[in-house]
């Protein structure tokens, strides 16, 4: 086929996307479905069925320094953590830990509950929260997990109920990272009962949650079943199992739901979700989660084309920002003027919609200047969730003589590429819903490992980030946050494309769709009336 013929056809299934995207917005008029039920208050000896996009590689992540988001879901049904986040208030509370205090600059000491049980049946211990830190710390030493405990001490079980954690400092809202489901408390006896590390990510019987683990069958489902012996008495689950299934193909698993052989279908691509408004075979939930979607450009050992700023430059001027976030949010949010969500408290207005207009002329003579104008081909490596915005870009990008080639992998073998910088543009959002110690986390040199490959940073831009994070108050920390996004903007190491919004289509008659951080879905809280 000529390269006439294919770029006609990405523009028409560009157009396609965009006009459903845009009567989505228009018939649904904003965002809906998700944190909007009361608890669930019944049980029964039914089963949910959830089916993901990919098949994770382990179900212990932070046993591996893996953090694939399947992973973290299922783990999340199956451990508890010392606090937890309440969305509503905006509060810590407590949850394996009943209170916590600061010793000094860097130590907390935890007190823990007393009437917790580990689902292998032995007592929940200071023990196993030594042994947690430790994984987190050791296994995670090159990542946002390990980040917090980085060259710190053992942690030290002061009796059987009391520990006391250090942590690489107290910046304000380090204790609040506890509450994401990579923490979550397992035991050496149950570590070591699996297998070790290796061996655990398979058979993730580790934990106190509200769910246990029953078996994995490779390729198929992994099923997990209701903790009658669960100590919060507060809780009840519904399901009595939860089995999630793996289907890479959006479609196939919105018809699984469609035909009553699953009840939830997860990560389907906005625009192709909002195509399902009307059936009423079906319910389509959308929801955002304190993320913007960033355009990364590949600016490390392995950059191609990308080093070059004149090239970024270039693929900024050709994008249509409008028609990315008209499919990318199927038009429930507007394209981002800023690196975080517009209502969180370190928002900037750092770009004008002015300097977001497409200009393919402007791009040519960059591309001209930097040595490409006969043209340049460049690879975008993502999920299937975001591929419907791959090709709106390649639309964008073929008006200015650019080839985008599009790298579709599972979750696994995408952290692996994303990791090596094996993309010459990628699309990867940061949870910042507050100034955690690990934000700007693709910059900072702590890490040898980030989502989103290695990048381009500077003494200047290192010692910004942590004026950010320790900002005596939030009106400082929202103008050191402003220079430093005029600092990615001068150097265009990134751009800024719409506020993340997640989709899934699930059983009309099913409730109880609640989200963790980063925008996770909860497993646990699903019930029928």
């Amino acid at each position: 086929m000529n390269m006439k013929k294919v770029l006609s056809l990405v523009l028409v299934s560009a157009m396609t996307l965009t006009m459903a995207a845009t009567a989505f917005a228009e018939e649904a008029g904003g965002l809906s479905g998700a944190n909007c039920d009361p608890a669930n208050t019944a049980k029964t000896d039914e089963t949910l069925t959830i089916g993901f996009g990919s098949e994770p590689s382990t179900l212990v992540g932070t046993a591996t320094g893996n953090t694939e988001n399947e992973s973290m879901m299922i783990f999340s049904a199956l451990t508890d953590n010392l606090v937890a986040y309440n969305s509503l208030t905006g509060e810590i509370e407590p949850q394996l830990a009943t209170e916590w205090e600061w010793v000094d600059d860097t130590h907390c000491k935890f007190t823990l509950r007393d009437d917790v049980t580990m689902s292998d049946g032995t007592p929940f211990v200071a023990d196993d929260v030594v042994f947690s830190v430790k994984m987190w710390r050791d296994q995670n030493a090159t990542n946002e997990t390990g980040s917090i405990f980085t060259e710190c001490a053992d942690p030290v079980a002061d009796d059987e109920h009391t520990v006391t954690i250090e942590f690489t400092s107290n910046a304000p809202d380090i204790i609040r990272m506890l509450t994401w489901t990579n923490y979550g408390i397992v035991s050496e006896d149950e570590v070591n009962a699996a297998g070790g590390f290796e061996e655990v990510g398979k058979n993730p019987a580790v934990g106190s949650g509200p769910y246990k683990f029953v078996s994995w069958t490779n390729g198929q489902s992994v099923v997990i079943e209701r903790n009658e012996e669960y100590w919060n008495q507060d809780y009840a689950g519904y399901y009595k199992q939860i089995v999630f299934t793996f289907t890479s193909d959006p479609a196939a698993r919105i018809m699984a739901v469609q035909s009553g052989d699953a009840d939830v279908a997860y990560a389907i691509p906005t625009a192709q979700a909002s195509t399902f408004q009307a059936n009423e075979a079906v319910k389509v939930v959308n929801y955002t989660f304190d993320q913007v979607n960033h355009l990364w450009f590949n600016m490390g050992e392995n950059a191609g084309a990308t080093a070059d700023q004149k090239v970024r430059e270039a693929i900024d001027k050709a994008l249509d920002y409008d028609a990315i976030n008209a499919v990318g949010s199927a038009g429930l949010t507007a394209p981002a003027l800023g690196y975080f969500v517009e209502g969180n408290p370190n928002y900037n207005e750092v770009y004008t919609t002015e300097e977001r207009a497409v200009d393919i002329e402007g791009a040519k003579a960059l591309l001209e200047e930097a040595g490409y104008g006969d043209g340049l081909t460049i690879r975008a490596l993502g999920l299937s969730d975001i591929e419907p915005v791959y090709v709106v870009m390649q639309a964008n990008l073929a008006q200015a003589g650019i080839t985008l080639e599009l790298d579709i992998p599972d979750t696994a073998q995408f952290v692996g590429q994303a990791a090596g910088g094996d993309y010459d543009i990628i699309i990867v959002g940061e949870y910042a819903a507050a100034r955690f110690p690990s934000i700007f986390i693709f910059f900072q040199n702590a890490y040898t490992f980030c989502i989103g490959g290695p990048k381009w940073t500077t003494d200047e831009i290192n010692a910004k980030i942590h004026d950010f994070i320790f900002a005596e108050d939030q009106e400082s920390a929202t103008q050191i946050g402003k220079e430093f996004e005029e600092m990615m903007k001068e150097s265009c190491i990134q751009t800024n494309l719409f506020p993340a919004v997640n989709s899934a289509v699930t059983n009309p008659a099913l409730k109880g769709f609640n989200t963790l951080e980063r925008g996770f879905m909860d497993p646990t809280g699903f019930y029928k009336e």
